[in-house]
């Protein structure tokens, strides 16, 4: 059973260390500066108050405290309460693990903290991209929403503060955590229109145009393109 359990780890390893040294390279100046401006979460504020805006509009007040408090508990699920698994794994980045950091490819000097073990921002990602695909049902935003959320997970081992198997594990753990709280809030709104004259659940989003998110989406990249070429 032992043999089995180091045979396992040492083949994820290898999976890790391999496929990091590939996605890891020491690229141009410019491609650099887009993925370590793609990393940040702060460049995404205006593609996440797009989405909050047209979520919210014609929205009447009490769906909207239940979303935003479905909102708040998918980001919780998936920031904070991921964020403490990171101790209790004590799995180092490979910023900071002796076996790859000194041949790992850093922009600006950035390592990341400490521990890695699953990834936040793989998990913020999909369990966004996973809510608005259950909620729109419209594939343009499904594209958008996992582009980015790909987009980020590609930058994080970019970056060299990530292993694949700390994104496919916080992925993994974002779509669960979207699911769940999916279920929570169409459960909750169900019980509340029972009591209140309110719209059925399955015609609150999916009828909504997905324009403002798509078109939010495209010019945040060309924004990001423009600063890099700039």
């Amino acid at each position: 059973m032992q043999e089995t359990t180091n045979y396992i780890m040492d083949a994820v390893k290898e999976f890790d260390y391999s496929t990091l040294d590939a996605i890891n390279f020491p690229g141009p100046d410019a491609y650099s500066t887009f993925w370590f401006a793609y990393s940040d979460k702060m460049t995404w504020i205006p593609f996440i108050v797009i989405i909050l805006c047209c979520l919210l509009y014609r929205t009447n007040w009490r769906n909207a405290l239940l979303l935003v408090a479905a909102i708040a508990l998918l980001f919780f699920l998936s920031d904070f309460c991921v964020a403490s698994f990171k101790p209790l794994f004590g799995r180092l980045r490979p910023s900071h693990d002796e076996g790859i950091m000194n041949i790992l490819h850093y922009v600006n000097n950035y390592h990341g903290g400490l521990y890695g073990f699953p990834s936040n921002h793989a998990s913020n990602g999909f369990a966004a991209a996973t809510f608005l695909t259950l909620l729109y049902r419209r594939p343009g935003i499904t594209v958008c929403a996992f582009l980015w959320a790909i987009g980020s997970c590609y930058s994080r081992m970019y970056l060299g503060v990530h292993f694949p198997t700390d994104i496919l594990v916080g992925a993994t753990l974002g779509v669960c955590v979207a699911f769940v709280v999916y279920f929570l809030y169409k459960k909750a709104y169900q019980r509340m229109s029972m009591s209140h004259a309110m719209p059925p659940f399955s015609t609150v989003y999916q009828g909504r145009e997905p324009w403002p998110v798509i078109i939010t989406f495209v010019l945040t990249l060309l924004c990001l393109i423009g600063f890099v070429v700039i």
